[in-house]
This record gives C-alpha cells, sequence and structure tokens, in this order.
C-alpha cells in the first residue's frame, strides 16, 4: 500500500490506438468560429481549501482575453470520475452575481450533468476584442483519497480537451489547522508525467504549485498528501477501483522494457525475414535466368525484330516509345511518309505534320502493327493529319499494348504475358497493404498498453507491402531465349550509344535510316542523330521537312521518294535535283528539329484525350526537340 500511496501518477489508463483523431473543444465559441476570433486565458489560478470533513472548497479566476468577435458564452466541464459530486456553483465578473437561469442570457449561467460530467455554461454580454475576468466557485465532495500512510488531494486542474491556450496557472491549497510543512508532500505532472520545480510548500503549511504555457492538448494535475486523519472523510466509493487501475499500470511499466524487448526483437526478425523473402521471390520468380557470355556490342540487329518488339522485351513494358518507335519502323519500311508545314500564327508559328499512307502490303504486318496503321488511316484514307487523331487514338493504346505483350510472348521472350504478371503481383501487394494497415492498427491497439514501441511492429508490416508493391513491377520474367535476346539486344543499344566509339560515323551513313525505330525504342534518338548530322547523312527518305511537300507523283524508286522532282512551291511537290544535291533540304540538318517536334506531337496527340476521359496510355517527353508543335 505505501509503494502506491507514493507512486505519484495520476490513476487511469489509456489504450492507445495506432491511428487518433483528436477532437478540440474550444470552450469559448461564439455561434459561428472564424478564424478572425481568437481567445486566450491569460491567466487560469485555483484556490482551493480543504475542509475538516474532507470537502474542497474551490474558487477559480479565469482572466480570458477575447480577439475578434462577439463571443457570448464560455464553459467548464468537470469530470466525475474522481468525486463523488460536485455542489454550490456560482459565477461572478468584477463582485457581479451572475444568476442561474435558462434562456442564455447575459450575467446568467446554466448546470448540466451527465454520467460522466458536471458542466458549467455562463453567459455575459457580447464581447469583441476585449478582456474580462471571471470567477467560478463550486464545493467538491469525495474528491480526497484516504490511504492509512497520508490522505492526498490529487486533482486535475487544467484539461487536455480544449482549444485555447493558457499562459500561466497557480493553484493554491489550504490544509487545516495543526498540519506542518514537513508532514506534506507536493508535485505537479504535465501530461501524467512528474514535473520538479513548480510546487513548494510555504511557513504556514500552504502548497503552492505554479504552471505556465498550456496549449490545447496539454493537461496539468496538481498533489498533496497530508497525514491520515486530519479530515473525517470516508474512502470515496471510485478509489478502489482506480487505486486498481494504478496498481495495473505500475505492472505494466515495470514489465516494459521486457514488452518493448520483444516488440523490438520481433520486428527485426519480421523485417529481415520478410525481405528475405521478397528478395527470395524475386530471386525464384521474377530474375531472368543467367545468360552466356554475350560480345560487348553487336553492329548489326541480333535479331529480324521490329523496334517495338524489341522496347518491350527490354524493359518488360509496351510504352509510348515502343509505339512511337513502330510508326517509324513502318515509315522506314514504305507502309506511310511523314510531312512537315510550318504556318504562321498570330503569334508566331507552329508546325503541323500530316502522314501519307504508302504502298506496303498490309498483309505483311504483325496484329500490333496493323492496328497501329489502320487507326492512323483507317481502311480508305491516303493521309491524315497528326491533330485530327487528337482524343482519338488514345482509346487504341490499351489494345495495341496488348497487342505487343501477346506478341512478345509468341516470339518465345516470355512464357507469360509480363503485364498480366505484373498486374497479378500487384493486386496481391495491394491486399498484403491492406491487411498490413489493419493487423498494424489491431496489433498496436493491443501492445500500446505495454510498450510506447507497439507502432513498431505495423511499421514494418507496411514497410514490407510497400517494397512488395514494389518489387512487383520487376516480377515479370524473360525465357530462356528471352533473356538471352536480351542480353544480345543490349549489346546493339550499346553500338548506337556509342556509334562513333565502334566505327567510323561518316562511313556508316546507310545505318542511320535503318537503325533510327531502334534509337527511338533505346530513347537514343537525340544522340543518334546528332552523331549523323555532323557528317551530313542525307534525311530518311520517308520524312518530308518543311519546303519538301508530299504532292509528288508516284514513280518511286526507293520507300516513295520521288525521284523525277517537282518546282518547289509548285503543288507542294519536290525540290529539282540540283537542290537535292545541294543538301538545301535533304540533309539531317533541315528535318532534325522538326523530327523531334513530330516525335513530340505524336505523343501528345495519341495520348490526349477529353477531359471527361483518362489518358488512354502514358504520355512522355523525348530526348531532342520541342513540344510546341501540333499536328495539322
Amino acid at each position: 500500500m505505501n509503494k502506491l500511496l507514493f507512486h505519484w501518477r495520476h490513476g487511469g489508463h489509456r489504450l492507445i490506438l495506432g491511428f487518433v483523431l483528436l477532437l478540440v473543444a474550444l470552450p469559448f465559441a461564439g455561434p459561428a468560429a472564424a478564424q478572425s476570433k481568437s481567445v486566450t486565458v491569460e491567466r487560469r489560478n485555483g484556490d482551493a481549501t480543504i475542509l475538516p470533513n474532507g470537502d474542497v472548497q474551490m474558487v477559480e479566476t479565469w482572466q480570458t482575453r477575447f480577439d475578434g468577435g462577439p463571443f457570448r458564452f464560455a464553459f467548464r466541464d468537470i469530470p466525475l470520475n474522481r468525486v463523488e459530486d460536485i455542489t454550490s456553483w456560482s459565477v461572478s465578473e468584477n463582485g457581479q452575481q451572475y444568476r442561474q437561469a435558462s434562456g442564455e442570457s447575459p450575467n446568467t449561467f446554466t448546470l448540466d450533468r451527465s454520467s460522466s460530467s458536471q458542466k458549467i455554461t455562463w453567459y455575459f454580454p457580447a464581447t469583441t476584442d476585449k478582456t474580462r475576468t471571471f470567477t467560478l466557485r463550486y464545493t467538491l465532495k469525495g474528491a480526497l483519497r484516504i490511504y492509512d500512510a497520508g490522505d492526498q488531494f490529487f486533482w486535475k486542474f487544467i484539461e487536455s480537451d480544449r482549444g485555447y491556450t493558457i499562459n500561466q496557472s497557480q493553484v493554491t491549497v489550504h490544509l487545516p489547522q495543526g498540519v506542518t510543512p514537513s508532514q506534506m508532500k507536493v508535485s505537479t505532472y504535465r501530461n501524467t508525467s512528474e514535473e520538479s520545480g513548480h510546487a513548494r510548500i510555504d511557513e504556514d503549511g500552504t502548497a503552492v504549485f505554479d504552471g505556465r504555457s498550456f496549449g490545447g492538448g496539454t493537461e496539468w494535475e496538481v498533489r498533496v498528501q497530508f497525514p491520515h486523519g486530519v479530515v473525517s472523510a470516508a474512502k470515496p466509493s471510485w478509489q478502489a477501483a482506480d487505486d486498481a487501475a494504478i496498481a495495473e499500470a505500475e505492472a505494466r511499466k515495470a514489465k516494459q522494457p521486457f514488452y518493448s524487448l520483444i516488440v523490438l526483437v520481433t520486428s527485426m526478425l519480421l523485417g529481415l525475414g520478410g525481405f528475405g523473402g521478397l528478395y527470395l521471390m524475386w530471386y525464384r520468380r521474377g530474375r531472368d535466368l543467367p545468360t552466356g557470355v554475350v560480345a560487348e556490342f553487336y553492329p548489326t540487329p541480333p535479331e529480324d525484330v521490329p523496334a517495338g518488339l524489341v522496347g518491350t522485351l527490354i524493359d518488360e513494358r509496351a510504352d509510348m516509345k515502343d509505339i512511337i518507335a513502330t510508326l517509324v519502323d513502318l515509315a522506314r519500311r514504305g507502309y506511310l511518309q511523314i510531312s512537315e508545314e510550318t504556318k504562321q500564327g498570330f503569334i508566331g508559328s507552329s508546325r503541323e505534320f500530316t502522314f501519307v499512307r504508302g504502298n506496303g502490303d498490309l498483309r505483311q504486318l504483325r496484329t500490333y502493327e496493323r492496328t497501329l496503321f489502320e487507326k492512323v488511316f483507317g481502311s480508305s484514307r491516303d493521309q491524315r493529319t497528326l491533330d485530327s487523331l487528337r482524343n482519338e487514338f488514345y482509346t487504341t493504346i490499351p489494345t495495341l499494348k496488348k497487342e505487343m505483350y501477346e506478341e512478345v510472348v509468341k516470339q518465345g521472350y516470355f512464357d507469360e504475358n509480363p503485364n498480366s504478371v505484373r498486374n497479378r503481383y500487384t493486386l496481391f501487394a495491394v491486399l498484403f497493404l491492406v491487411i498490413a494497415v489493419l493487423a498494424g492498427c489491431f496489433g498496436t491497439s493491443l501492445v500500446a498498453l505495454y510498450t510506447p514501441l507497439a507502432p513498431l511492429l505495423g511499421f514494418v508490416l507496411i514497410a514490407l507491402a510497400v517494397g512488395f508493391l514494389i518489387l512487383s513491377r520487376a516480377m515479370p520474367r524473360k525465357s530462356a531465349q528471352g533473356a538471352t535476346a536480351a542480353a544480345k539486344w543490349q549489346a546493339f543499344r550499346r553500338y548506337l550509344e556509342r556509334v562513333d566509339k565502334y566505327t567510323n560515323v561518316a562511313e556508316a551513313k546507310d545505318q542511320f535510316e535503318r537503325y533510327l525505330p531502334y534509337a527511338v525504342a533505346f530513347g537514343l534518338e537525340r544522340s543518334w542523330v546528332q552523331r549523323f548530322e555532323q557528317v551530313n547523312t542525307p534525311a530518311p527518305s520517308w520524312y518530308y521537312p518543311y519546303g519538301y511537300g508530299y504532292g509528288y507523283p508516284h514513280s518511286q524508286t526507293h520507300h516513295g521518294r520521288d525521284t523525277t522532282g517537282t518546282p518547289a512551291g509548285q503543288g507542294g511537290g519536290m525540290p529539282s535535283l540540283d537542290q537535292m544535291a545541294g543538301g538545301a533540304f535533304t540533309g539531317l540538318n533541315a528535318m532534325s528539329s522538326g523530327f523531334f517536334d513530330m516525335l513530340n506531337s505524336t505523343t501528345a496527340s495519341f495520348t490526349s484525350a477529353p477531359s471527361s476521359s483518362g489518358s488512354g496510355g502514358s504520355s512522355g517527353g523525348w530526348s531532342g526537340g520541342g513540344g510546341g508543335g501540333r499536328g495539322g
């Protein structure tokens, strides 16, 4: 019992949940609070007199500053869990007594009692930008703790559930006559933690407690112990249960280091085992099989596979770069040409692009290539402006991606659709994340009474779920054939990236157009164009820069390029052979900027959707050029 008497913590335990929303109540409030209204209690003092019969007469003085307004009432709500009753209420202001009455008239107060608390609300004249001082009086019955080794007045003077600040507070406790300072013990508690230096005993046996800066959510308690028998009070009815709660809390506190160690070790084992399990899952199910020795670089494509499929193989994703690379590859193979025009606007100029149908045999195309071609031209169009595909093409992107995934499986690069694998593991990861959050909250609520490290278990579970979610992106696994092919294509990529290191670019001009679709798929189009631009490489035979036009006769010798020529400016036809020989229109320097602009504009047009629809596919930038040009 003595150990319990001198345990200076307020009784009661709290069940700490993983996520708690603290609802803050503002005692001083107008009918509709606004940002310009605020309340600050400059001083909230208490004067407690312990009577010989054990009753405690309380006098509270509130010096309150109202900023903004108007304010018309305030309230004080006292819990009944550690007091038998509260009586003899009164309110006054500067000596003027308020009367108890209903109706919310100024200078009145009301009392409301529930099963858990008693509340006094007092009303005053409408107040704006003013300081008022109120005095509350009431009597506590059955508020003392009675023990053989010493009785105690242990009172929460400042509550936590408020939305205003109390700058200063002083509580004075007067004991019955005959108690000397040597027979007393005093202390204060802020948020249940004992403070030092905030309590003193005067020579006349008066206990004085000082505190300051109590923000919303901060509680403050005062405690004084004096010899048993000084008052004639009996043990209150609530004390036994409260003492039992204190004893239980004390027992938990004694075991807290043990429980904390258990939680810490369990969390570490769970984290190490969980992340180890994720790595093992990837190693056995997601890691590509090792390949044999592959050359540092391949100067030619290792297989006759279109650029769009190569891009899908390398990063295991069918994305917009792969679709645009497919478009460029179709142009290279003679299925279409691209014409660039510049139009003057009210402010500056813009590029516009037109796709012109070529003469390729559609029966030779793969499924996704035919889908792309037919979406651009339809069944009968000979040409299509890029701008006309806005808010329309995006609906085809999911189909294109699906067909590209099916094609890489058909090619033998994957045993299963990589996107389906990725989505399946992502679904598992999301389910695990939901379970982890629920288990973390539930587990924290169970363990929080025993250790402050309780949330650690939940954090580890959530971290594992997030790790699983990230790892799911890497779970598609290439077949043995696909892994070997990817290694070879990576070697070819290194060649494209450093072509000037591995060959004489001036002697390899014929490679520029052939490998351009692969450069686009690899994201190397800018460096690829720039290196060949420096050696005066001709522009691709299917791309017509501004000034070239596409209204030409169809006596073509190379993927649709007219060899006879038409005077420039006549029907948008070709320049003369002399002009072509001079490189004024056919060199890369005439098309590079427009080409990069075309890549960006095509991506933007293909992915654009009405505001009420989804994007249909991921947009993306390119390694060169601007994005301001629009398709015509």
